[in-house]
């Protein structure tokens, strides 16, 4: 990939191909499944939508969620103090990109979000300014910085939070802002609407993408444990050992599944939801296979087919009750 000349031309297939691996498209499923989830269940719950600034959100959260990836493998080969992950295993040092072309792509990624996102601020309400400032922040911390969130035991639970329920959140925000949380401004006070209560019921619906998102980040983590602590990553996985990481990913992979009887019984989602229970048994066999996998490179994407399987039946049953509610 020539990344190094300042010659504009159309990018060929390879460049393009490098490029997606540098930003992990593949990884964005982890995004855009509460951002979908957040749109139906609006649409279930509350019988109205905002298609227009759900677009337009989900086309600045992807961005952003590329912006952070970019960061985090911009950062991890700066940092990098193993050699051999440096040059061979970071997509930078791999493909010889140009390193300072890379950083002005995150640029470039951060700068069209922040645009698209204040487009939402004009559209919505100033107090997205905090709410989207903080995921921000979040977002950047993780992998920027003298401390960078991503090198700490507390990955897990800032990106579980911000992706599976933050973005959750934001996703009902952009039709529900006026009640959700709101703001009146005049010159000597700023009059803010919060309900409390509803954002409580948005966060346990929201709550079994959380936990299950953690245990995407504790499979790659525990994948990585040796190269990240080579490269002074000390995640929670190096304080309580794979094993305790291994028995951590089977009781969170569960709860999810306590959680969806509890949507069905008392009628959160539509009893006939609860047929859906049929597909824990194919998600049992993937959570198996990756206890068998731990610790190995194919153990990780066991992680994520089981994220996806269930969140996957969670989106197909809020489309279906609103389609035949």
């Amino acid at each position: 990939m020539q990344m190094k000349t300042t010659n504009l031309h159309w990018p060929t297939k390879r460049e393009i191909s490098i490029f997606l691996e540098f930003v992990e498209l593949r990884t964005k499923i982890a995004s855009f499944f509460p951002m979908m989830l957040g749109f139906f269940w609006t649409a279930y719950h509350y019988h109205e939508f905002n298609w227009g600034n759900a677009i337009i959100f989900f086309v600045a959260a992807t961005i952003f969620d590329m912006c952070v990836t970019a960061i985090n493998n911009t950062m991890d080969y700066h940092k990098a103090l193993d050699e051999s992950y440096r040059n061979d295993e970071n997509v930078i040092g791999r493909e010889n990109l140009n390193f300072k072309q890379m950083v002005k792509i995150v640029f470039i990624l951060f700068a069209l979000a922040f645009i698209l996102s204040l487009v939402l601020v004009w559209r919505t309400d100033p107090m997205l300014l905090l709410l989207g400032g903080i995921m921000y922040v979040i977002g950047i911390s993780y992998t920027f910085g003298p401390f960078p969130i991503s090198r700490t035991p507390f990955g897990e639970v800032f990106a579980s939070l911000t992706m599976g329920f933050g973005i959750f959140y934001t996703a009902v925000f952009m039709t529900r802002y006026p009640s959700l949380l709101s703001s009146q401004w005049s010159l000597d006070q700023v009059l803010v609407t919060f309900d409390w209560l509803e954002t409580l019921k948005i966060f346990i619906m929201a709550l079994p993408e959380v936990i299950l998102m953690s245990t995407i980040m504790l499979a790659n983590n525990t994948r990585d444990l040796d190269a990240d602590v080579k490269n002074e990553r000390y995640t929670i996985v190096y304080y309580i050992g794979r094993s305790n990481a291994l028995l951590v990913y089977q009781i969170f992979s569960i709860i999810p599944w306590l959680f969806w009887i509890g949507f069905g019984i008392s009628g959160v989602l539509p009893r006939w939801s609860l047929i859906m229970l049929l597909a824990a048994i194919p998600h049992y066999f993937i959570v198996r296979r990756y206890t068998q996998y731990v610790g190995e490179r194919r153990a990780f994407p066991e992680s994520t087919k089981a994220f996806t399987l269930f969140c996957a039946v969670y989106l197909v049953t809020l489309i279906l009750a609103v389609i035949f509610q």
